[in-house]
């Protein structure tokens, strides 16, 4: 019963309640804090008080119960981390998610929550329940063991990753690094790592180390047959060759995942790995061949993010050759798209395609639309974007002899790609 603690201490934190408010009117807040803390055994009327105003049910389950849920839930685990199949996994899922368990190992606790927080990462479209479950495991980090630490760390990695904090990512992938020596760790689940660090490091424009884990991740994948992780790395890897004008070695990666993709009939890579290639054809300056591939893409996708990258890959592409047109066309096309699916979700494009309509133009009545765009990626940290039309805007005050606002607009502009290239100071370059 001491571990009860830990259960309200979780669901207080998840739903984003100060001590101070649980424990008014029941507790003193510095009681609150010795029973979050399993430091003392709250009486059955507080506990009950408690768990009321939580509006928390537990289940009070065996030493061998809870051996035999921490294993089934392992398993599960590691069935989602290699196989990813969403459905399967949410149906076996249900036998958790809405029951907390009370724990006699504290150590079991951390690890029973730790793989589920992995696993909500793999299942969940919204990252809001994730987030929460992260600020509760974040407030208990100093109990974890070794392995503990390190699959906290590795699941930070991902959330901050997905939510395209690709420092923060990066910098909780590489404390997770530094601890694998010291303990024991499975290859499988070294080999997932090794995938998801070399997309932090590809997301940070570290290129060597990208290649580097990806290359060792990729051995794993194709020595134990499991194909689909094996093109995940393929891909990875040619992005990577691809960014360091390494073409002939990207266009090998990217050709041997579409040959394994096909092999054993994993249509769902055709689009991605097509339009890579047309990335490739680009970087390469054949720009017919480009837009070949990527319209050969648009066959491939299944779903409205698949063809907007497409769209605007093809808009780009018309751009370096000023067909106005062209642009126009493309562009239309994608809006068209957005408001048929939803422009919130899209804004991102809805940003870049509008912003392409009027690129060629170059007239101030424009410069609020440019604007918008900047402010939206500086504030979802897509700092890429943001230096790309800080440029744009301060070319456009330019040539409008606006010359005081392009000053400004070109500082901007160099503070973003400061943020994109994780670049603090003047004296790192």
């Amino acid at each position: 019963m001491n571990n009860i603690g830990l259960l309200i201490k979780m669901s207080r934190i998840q739903q984003n309640m100060k001590q101070v408010n649980l424990a008014k009117g029941i507790c003193s807040t510095s009681y609150l804090s010795k029973i979050e803390n399993t430091q003392t055994i709250p009486s059955e009327d507080v506990l009950q008080l408690l768990l009321d105003r939580l509006n928390l049910d537990y289940e009070d389950i065996s030493t061998e119960q809870e051996i035999e849920f921490l294993s089934e839930l392992y398993l599960l685990y590691k069935e989602s981390i290699i196989d990813r199949n969403k459905d399967d996994i949410k149906e076996k899922l249900l036998s958790y998610k809405e029951r907390n368990f009370l724990f006699k190992d504290e150590s079991n606790f951390y690890t029973y929550n730790l793989y589920l927080f992995r696993i909500y990462l793999i299942i969940e479209t919204d990252v809001e329940f994730p987030k929460k479950l992260l600020d509760a495991l974040d407030q208990m980090k100093d109990k974890f063991n070794d392995r503990q630490k390190f699959v906290f760390n590795n699941n930070c990695g991902l959330f901050f990753y997905l939510t395209n904090e690709f420092k923060i990512s990066l910098n909780h992938f590489e404390i997770a690094l530094d601890i694998i020596s010291n303990f024991h760790l499975e290859e499988w689940e070294l080999a997932d790592f090794y995938h998801a660090i070399s997309m932090s490091y590809l997301s940070n424009n570290h290129l060597l180390n990208t290649i580097e884990y990806s290359t060792k991740s990729l051995n794993y994948y194709k020595d134990n047959l499991i194909f689909s992780r094996a093109i995940d790395c393929y891909i990875v890897t040619g992005v990577a060759h691809m960014m360091t004008a390494k073409y002939k070695s990207a266009e090998e990666s990217f050709l041997l995942s579409k040959k394994l993709a096909k092999d054993i009939g994993l249509n769902k890579y055709d689009g991605i790995i097509t339009q890579n290639l047309g990335a490739l054809y680009s970087l390469k300056g054949n720009r017919e061949k480009a837009i070949e591939y990527f319209i050969e893409s648009l066959d491939y996708w299944d779903d409205t993010d698949g063809h907007l990258i497409t769209f605007f890959s093809v808009v780009k592409e018309y751009s370096k050759n000023d067909n106005i047109q062209k642009v126009s066309q493309w562009c239309e096309k994608g809006l068209a798209l957005i408001e048929a699916d939803s422009i919130e979700k899209h804004m991102a494009f809805f940003y870049h395609f509008n912003i392409y309509k009027v690129k060629h133009k170059m007239d101030m009545s424009f410069d609020q639309v440019i604007l918008s765009a900047i402010h939206y990626f500086e504030n979802n940290k897509d700092y890429r974007y943001a230096y790309k039309y800080s440029i744009l805007l301060g070319n456009l005050y330019s040539e409008n002899r606006k010359y005081k606002s392009s000053a400004l607009a070109y500082q901007n502009a160099i503070f973003y790609q400061f943020q994109f290239i994780s670049i603090n100071y003047l004296e790192e370059l």
